[in-house]
């Protein structure tokens, strides 16, 4: 895939562009489905125990400045520990946060999210979900982010609420990543993918 060009998925009003370590594997554009695979390793974690380890994993975005509600049906086949597909915004390689669905260590398929804020990830892991996977969704609320996750695309349970600290960026880049981070790779699918300009009028009551 020539990186420059990007990805144009028809209810986006933008293109994806690839940023990251290209994966061997290029994206796979099915109608309005995108198919990301990752590499062994690709990860995308500032582990605050100070583990370098590996931190960075291709990622298709796009900057988007004011409010916005942005959600997809997340599903990745989830072969090894932490395999996961990716909602993410991404402000600067300090600055960023993700809410994915996830295969963790006990067997469990989950919701887990992460806000990595001056070069420190935290990590917090949520409710257990099909292994079809889930809809996942970031919303902006002026300064503030929400992540929100839904059994049907309809009903939204909140998982996180926060900023990103001051000055809130102008911009943050919003899209999708596949990680494999301790597996031999994996590939993740997002399907009804949406994106809208409205501003969610509360972060806690299922809308």
């Amino acid at each position: 895939m020539n990186r420059t060009r990007g990805i144009q998925i028809g209810s986006l009003p933008f293109p994806l562009v690839s940023e990251g370590p290209p994966a061997l594997v290029g994206p796979l554009l099915e109608g309005e489905r995108l198919v990301l695979t990752a590499d062994a390793g690709a990860d995308m974690f500032l582990d605050p125990g100070g583990d370098p380890g590996t931190s960075d994993a291709e990622r298709f975005v796009w900057p988007v400045t004011g409010d916005f509600r942005f959600s997809a049906f997340v599903s990745p086949v989830f072969v090894s520990d932490f395999d996961s597909g990716v909602l993410l915004g991404y402000v600067d390689p300090l600055h960023w946060f993700k809410v994915c669905a996830e295969l963790d260590p006990s067997g469990t398929t989950r919701v887990v999210s992460v806000v990595t804020r001056n070069g420190t990830s935290d990590d917090c892991d949520s409710w257990p979900i099909d292994g079809s996977g889930t809809y996942l969704r970031i919303s902006r609320l002026g300064q503030a982010f929400a992540l929100h996750a839904s059994i049907d695309g309809e009903w939204w349970n909140m998982v996180r609420y926060f900023s990103m600290g001051e000055p809130a960026p102008d911009a943050v880049k919003i899209g999708f990543a596949a990680q494999s981070p301790s597996g031999e790779g994996t590939t993740a699918t997002f399907s009804e993918v949406r994106f809208d300009t409205q501003r969610l009028a509360e972060v806690r009551d299922g809308t």
